[in-house]
Parts: structure tokens; sequence; C-alpha cells
């Protein structure tokens, strides 16, 4: 007799889920929620991309200039 057996759904964004499991146990479920809950619908609370997938709402290219940089980057001394 064939037995099916289920298998772990892989999450499509495993690195995201990892992240917000991580701030919710940092700053709580209900802040979390509701910052993904404001960015799903329209405001640049919450973004997040990964394997061709996103979700969120980006922030505008008003603050396109602004950048984030590596802890661990090389600086450039160059100027």
């Amino acid at each position: 007799m064939d037995m099916r057996v289920n298998k772990p759904v892989s999450h499509p964004m495993p690195e995201i889920a990892a992240f917000v499991a991580a701030l919710k146990s940092a700053f709580g479920d209900r802040e979390i929620d509701e910052a993904i809950r404001r960015g799903k619908a329209g405001e640049p609370m919450f973004y997040a991309c990964e394997n061709g997938l996103s979700v969120g709402t980006a922030i505008s290219s008003v603050g396109a200039g602004l950048t984030h940089e590596h802890p661990h980057a090389a600086k450039n001394d160059a100027r």
C-alpha cells in the first residue's frame, strides 16, 4: 500500500520569513504584523523582495538617494 507523505512546504521567501520572525521576537508580533499590513495596504512601512517575489510598498523615488551601507563594507577613502 502506498502512503502519501506530507513534506513540509518550504517558504517562497525563506530569508525574509526568518528575518520577520526575528523582528517579531525582538519587537512583538503586533508591531511587526501592523507594519506588514500597512505595507501591503500601500504605505511605505514594509517592503521585502526575495526569489523574484515582493510584498509591501517600496519607498518612493524621493527617498531613492538614501542608501544603507553594510557595516562590514570596505570604506572608500577616495574623495
